[in-house]
């Protein structure tokens, strides 16, 4: 008898090079949804350090803009720019070289949130940062509606993004409101 080939003797092992594409790409997308649940995550603890730390509106907002930044611009950067085609394919998208730029962009506003955070730039930079990203997401979800009517997209990650984006945008507002507000 000669030697079994790894393919032969280990399940989603195809030969001496490593794991079997399809083993990879599923692993990819269980790392997108991890993805997907730490951006929400981050989003609820900023709010929660926003308000139990925040002495006043603007110290909340100081908090929480690098959270929410950083936690959906950021890691949707992370997601775009290392496991975009099984990103892609949990939207129901194809993958792109713009997907690969639009993830550029959005490490660009995270690291702008954290530099704006760390260099304590004041109110109007922390609206201006974090308004750039709702009004992103507000086009994103406009562009998801627009995939699931005209496109039949039903990829419940793309069915779910307007209203995400809608409940956020209905929590952070307020709080950039009062922030602008309590400026003296």
């Amino acid at each position: 008898m000669g030697r079994q080939s790894n393919s032969d003797s280990v399940p989603g092992v195809s030969g001496p090079n490593g794991l079997d594409k399809k083993v990879v790409s599923m692993n990819k997308k269980k790392i997108c949804q991890a993805l997907e649940v730490s951006r929400w995550i981050g989003v609820v603890l900023g709010f929660q350090l926003a308000f139990f730390k925040g002495a006043n509106p603007q110290e909340q907002l100081h908090i929480l803009t690098p959270w929410i930044v950083i936690s959906l611009a950021g890691l949707t950067g992370i997601e775009s720019l290392f496991f975009g085609e099984a990103a892609s394919e949990i939207t129901g998208y194809a993958p792109s070289a713009y997907q690969r730029q639009s993830g550029m962009n959005n490490l660009a506003v995270a690291i702008t949130a954290w530099m704006v955070f760390l260099f304590k730039w004041g109110t109007y930079a922390e609206t201006a940062v974090i308004s750039t990203l709702l009004i992103f997401l507000f086009l994103s979800a406009c562009n998801h509606a627009w995939s699931a009517v005209k496109e039949q997209n039903y990829h419940l990650k793309n069915l779910l993004r307007p209203a995400m984006t809608a409940v956020l945008i209905a929590f952070v507002l307020p709080c950039i409101i009062r922030a602008i507000r309590y400026i003296p």
